[in-house]
């Protein structure tokens, strides 16, 4: 038996796909937006701790 065949006996199976790439698009945006209004200063900062 083949493990798809597992799945699709499962019902309501389909919604946890969709919840997985609802949240990696909710946690990506909020990185990428926490990025982009982050301070220069912060930035410069943290690239110098290795350095320091």
């Amino acid at each position: 038996m083949k493990f798809i065949t597992y799945l699709e006996s499962i019902s309501g199976i389909s919604i946890y796909p969709l919840m997985s790439l609802v949240i990696f698009a909710s946690v990506f945006t909020y990185v990428l937006v926490s990025v982009i209004r982050a301070d220069r200063k912060t930035i410069t900062d943290i690239k110098r701790i290795p350095l320091d």
